[in-house]
Order: structure tokens, then sequence, then C-alpha cells
């Protein structure tokens, strides 16, 4: 069922390189940016810390309300 689509396919890109130049272009050009973005997220949002305990560190700050002086 499938084997005359496939013939078919390398048929039309064995008559048009520039066609499957442009197709093979557009795929690695869509694999590449989904693989930059998904390493950025990755190593932005889902890495964990690398402490132990990472859940429990804290940050503490003081603000003062006066002067307008934040400190941390």
């Amino acid at each position: 069922m499938r084997l005359p689509l496939l013939r078919d396919s390398l048929r039309i890109f064995i008559r048009q390189p520039g066609f499957a130049a442009v197709v093979v272009l557009t795929l690695a050009l869509g694999i590449g940016a989904n693989t930059a973005v998904f390493s950025l997220v990755y190593g932005i949002l889902l890495r964990p810390f690398p402490y132990r305990e990472a859940d429990r560190l804290v940050r503490i700050q003081s603000v003062d309300i006066t002067k307008g002086v934040v400190r941390q």
C-alpha cells in the first residue's frame, strides 16, 4: 500500500533535485530549531539545581521602605 507512494515520491525527488533540496533543508532547519529551543528550555527551566536538597534553598532579603534600599 505504501510502496507505490514511496516509489512516486522517490521519482519526484530524482526528477526535481531542487525541490528535494528544499524539502531536506526545511526538515533540517525545523529539527535544528526544535533541538535548540528544547536545549535552552531544559538548561534554564527543567534541569535541577546542582545542590543537595535544592528544595530547601531559601532567599533572605530585607527592604528599607523609608530609603528604598533592598539588601540581600
